[in-house]
């Protein structure tokens, strides 16, 4: 890259906030998804200002931006350059969070918010995050609700975007644009107040754009703040664990529970994901699934909350079949839950059982998920990869509407027949799990042409119709999802 947009953005973010250190580019140019292209610059921005001014000069220098505001381990492939002459736009030293609001239950945090540093601020505050189970513990607040990933409390989840509320959103034109109730009248502080907490997504008008913002991955826009959903924090909580041989056994019960919605925490996982995730290697005394179910109780009739949360779902339990129980084998439901609302511990949790983890994920529907997990097992053995290889963590969302389920690949990233049986099975079973029926919403990068083949013309055309309205220069993550670097 030229030694002029070296200098043009040092005068937008100062000298010691671009760098081309090669040891410092090399962490972007290959990941445990890809081996590609080096970017040319690395730049930290310290204000939504900045970050405009900054796309502003790519579309009239002609250079692409990727936005990053996550730490490593980088397991998605979306912050790989696909292109030469890539800047890599950090977001991680944006790190305010601007504001709690514990009446309201909303905070904004800016994008190098990590949850680490996220959950004591709500802790004082008698806030409790929506968050996914054990995110490393670099990750961005902002990145995972925009990633949509998925949260650990179905009965809070009321639409696939939770917790996500407002956004401020950098377009790929440079312009900004406040979604929901943060688009005004009048300043946030003026709004603030007022008694308004932006915790309305909805809008300007009957426009909804941060669902154009939201899985695509930084190709539509950069979100330098966002205001997202919390729950208080409960008196009471304790978790229940209860084990099978198979899922199928769980379903009523799940259904069940999942419509009367008594629990808090309300997730599956097999053996192997749940031996990873405490950190001990008992996957041999575990049986094949452990469902876990958390309960809770607020306020002054906290322990009354609980009991009768308590009872009704030991009714659920016994007339369906399923025994809840504090302990299983070794592992206690305390264990898991000092795991819950908090980040894992380094290393990254998942990297523990043999150094590399690649994550197959989709949504689905909870009756669905028995028979896509034997597929992913079948496809597993024909590559070479043992059925203890592979993890398993499915979670109801959206009140049980659908569920998100987790396939992880664990392998060794010094041995290169691990690596390359794990690529054939990514590569098998991914499209065998499509044709049974899995949805990709937010496909990483190595499956993205085996996702988007499958689209038809009308959506692809659709898509990158958008993607020319807002950012018509393609400046930002070109390569990602659907769209090519066709745009001038």
């Amino acid at each position: 890259m030229n030694t002029s947009i070296h200098n043009d953005l040092s005068k937008i973010v100062g000298p010691d906030r671009v760098t081309d250190k090669q040891e410092l580019l090399e962490q972007f140019s290959s990941n445990q998804e890809d081996d590609r292209t080096h970017p040319s610059l690395i730049v930290w921005p310290s204000s939504a200002e900045d970050v405009s001014q900054i796309v502003e000069l790519a579309n009239t220098k002609f250079f692409s931006l990727i936005p990053i505001s996550s730490g490593v381990p980088r397991m998605s492939g979306t912050s790989t350059p696909k292109v030469k002459g890539t800047v890599i736009l950090d977001l991680g030293r944006m790190n305010r969070i601007i504001r709690v609001d514990s009446k309201n239950k909303v905070a904004m945090v800016e994008p190098g918010v990590t949850f680490s540093q996220f959950l004591p601020e709500l802790r004082k505050a008698g806030l409790r995050p929506l968050m996914p189970l054990m995110p490393k513990a670099s990750q961005s607040v902002l990145t995972s609700c925009l990633d949509r990933e998925p949260t650990t409390i179905p009965r809070f989840h009321w639409d696939a975007s939770d917790p996500l509320l407002c956004t401020e959103t950098i377009f790929g034109t440079g312009e900004m644009l406040r979604t929901g109730s943060a688009s005004g009248p009048g300043s946030l502080e003026e709004q603030w107040a007022s008694g308004q907490a932006q915790k309305n997504p909805m809008g300007p008008s009957q426009f909804d754009p941060f669902r154009l913002v939201q899985g695509s991955q930084g190709t539509i826009g950069i979100v330098t703040w966002i205001t997202v959903k919390c729950e208080v924090a409960p008196e009471v909580h304790r978790v229940y664990l209860a084990g099978s041989e198979t899922l199928e056994s769980l379903q009523k019960f799940n259904y069940a529970l999942l419509k009367r919605r008594l629990a808090d925490e309300h997730f599956v996982l097999n053996a192997r994901c749940l031996s990873a995730m405490l950190g001990v290697d008992t996957s041999d005394s575990l049986p094949v699934w452990t469902l876990v179910v958390g309960l809770s109780g607020h306020g002054p009739l906290a322990q009354e909350e609980f009991d009768y949360r308590l009872g009704d779902t030991n009714d659920i339990a016994s007339e369906t079949g399923v025994f809840l129980e504090t302990t299983i084998g070794s592992i206690t439901g305390d264990a898991v839950h000092s795991l819950l609302n908090t980040p894992s511990t380094e290393p990254y949790w998942k990297l523990t059982p043999y150094g590399g983890c690649r994550e197959v994920y989709f949504t689905s529907t909870l009756d669905m998920i028995p028979s896509l997990y034997d597929i992913f097992l079948e496809e597993a053995e024909a590559a070479g990869i043992g059925r203890s290889r592979i993890g398993a963590y499915v979670q109801p969302t959206v009140q049980g509407v659908n569920t998100n389920c987790y396939f992880d690949i664990f392998y060794n990233p010094k041995v290169e027949e691990d690596i390359i049986n794990m690529e054939k099975l990514v590569a098998a079973g991914t499209e065998q799990l499509m044709d049974a029926g899995a949805f990709f919403s937010r496909p990483p990068v190595t499956i993205r042409e085996s996702v988007y083949s499958r689209s038809s013309p009308e959506v692809l055309n659709a898509m990158n119709r958008v993607k020319r309205i807002f950012d018509p220069n393609n400046v930002l993550s070109p390569g990602n999802l659907c769209f090519e670097e066709v745009f001038k």
